[in-house]
């Protein structure tokens, strides 16, 4: 089998091989629609893949000329013969996906132990899964909201990895959480004048939505909130959108369980490193 960088004129080949493991590929997916592929192996977005037979077999991700690496394939050994011919090409600062097909693919690629880790689940759902949990005041941010969601941000990021981005650049944080207000990406429920709950979407197809970073204000904790807005959202977006995904750390009890009573279900682990 041999390795080569997936071009625009095999679009609909590469949708259509992620396609066949939607749940598991729903961020890539959106990635591929959001940003389309590569004229050249210099833009900010590519995929390579392995063939087989003229057929991908595999691909991997790249995006952010290596910051974000995703390795997609019905079998890691198939990730270990990409991450083979890949060694020496590129450089990955960070991994995202399957457990089995990321830990395969860093390991062949040379990068060596990673700086950070950690092991997740993939949770996922449909329309017919969903509870009856419902929060009619839950809406999408508003350019208002900025200051509230960017200390909210920072908060729930301080929480999950221990450091607080508005302490390194705060300018970029700052435009990076504008700019998903601005996509109509953060959904808020809101008490008052103050934000209690956010939720961002990741990732967005016509094959459905990832979710990311639910997090509840300190002092509006333990009264459901977080439940009755990720109800709410997945009501909204399943309304429009076949299926919704979302990956949670294996440690955040909580969350896995506010997820599962909404109606959403374990699929396989993931894994999210950082490359030393």
């Amino acid at each position: 089998m041999d390795v080569q960088e997936i071009l625009k004129d095999r679009l609909d080949e590469l949708r259509g091989f992620l396609a066949k493991d939607p749940f598991q590929n729903l961020f890539a997916l959106g990635m591929l629609e959001e940003h389309g592929l590569a004229a050249n192996a210099s833009h900010a977005l590519t995929f390579h893949g392995l063939f087989d037979g003229g057929k991908v077999a595999a691909a991997v991700l790249i995006g952010g000329s290596g910051g974000l690496v995703i390795p997609c394939a019905p079998d890691p050994a198939l990730c270990s013969e990409l991450g083979q011919k890949l060694a020496g090409k590129i450089k990955i600062r960070g991994a995202l996906g399957e457990r089995a097909c990321v830990d395969a693919f860093v390991k062949a690629l040379g990068t060596g132990p990673a700086a950070w880790s950690k092991s997740q689940k993939l949770l996922a759902a449909s329309a017919d899964d969903l509870g009856p949990f419902v929060a009619p005041g839950l809406r999408q941010a508003i350019a208002s909201d900025l200051p509230q969601l960017v200390e909210l941000s920072a908060a729930a990021l301080k929480e999950s990895l221990g450091e607080d981005p508005l302490a390194h650049d705060p300018g970029g944080f700052t435009r990076r959480v504008e700019a998903r207000i601005t996509a109509g990406r953060t959904w808020v429920l809101p008490e008052g004048e103050k934000i209690v709950v956010k939720i961002d979407v990741g990732a967005r197809s016509r094959y459905g939505a990832e979710l990311e970073g639910l997090y509840t204000a300190p002092q509006a904790r333990r009264r459901g909130l977080a439940t009755l807005a990720m109800g709410q959202v997945c009501r909204s977006l399943l309304s429009s959108l076949p299926r919704l995904s979302m990956r949670v750390d294996e440690k955040e009890l909580g969350l896995a369980g506010v997820c599962r009573k909404v109606g959403f279900s374990s699929l396989r682990p993931q894994r999210v490193m950082i490359a030393a």
